[in-house]
């Protein structure tokens, strides 16, 4: 966010930043709103400390998670997703920056990583398709995948 809103001067108050570890959090915003004052954007975002399993802030416009679904298992991204549904109004954007891996057998460098979520935290680098059915399960729509000038893509959802 703080990269966010200062070359976007028309969000106001438009996102949350929910930073989390598991529940552990409010260490890790202490320094948050001085760090935010210095880039001029303290007044248009808010900070909560908390986890995406318990809850999810309401009434965001749009609400990313950068690198947060491929850690995790199945489960634990319906319950994430979940919470990310229930907090999102009508109209309101879920994004989500990962890897989106091809559908076939080119290579790409997701598919390494897809390893290492596999071995090391039990997550998965997803398809464009295997995103639409896990945004399905939780109630949410793809509209688009959006690829970047990086390895990362913004796989863009709302509300089904």
């Amino acid at each position: 966010m703080s990269q966010v809103l200062p070359k976007r001067p028309y969000l106001l108050r438009a996102m949350h930043q929910w930073i989390t570890d598991c529940g552990n959090t409010p260490h890790v915003i202490v320094d948050a709103p001085a760090f935010l004052a210095t880039l001029g954007v303290a007044d248009r975002i808010s900070t909560e400390g908390g986890s995406f399993f318990d809850r999810v802030p309401t009434g965001g416009d749009a609400y990313i998670l950068s690198h947060i679904i491929h850690d995790w298992s199945e489960a634990q991204c319906l319950t994430i997703l979940g919470h990310c549904r229930k907090a999102m109004k009508p109209g309101a954007k879920l994004l989500i920056v990962e890897m989106v891996l091809p559908e076939g057998n080119e290579p790409h460098p997701g598919k390494m990583l897809d390893l290492v979520m596999l071995t090391v935290p039990g997550g998965e680098e997803r398809t464009s398709s295997e995103y639409g059915e896990l945004l399905a399960k939780a109630g949410l729509r793809m509209t688009r995948v959006v690829p970047t000038a990086s390895a990362v893509s913004v796989v863009e959802a709302e509300i089904a």
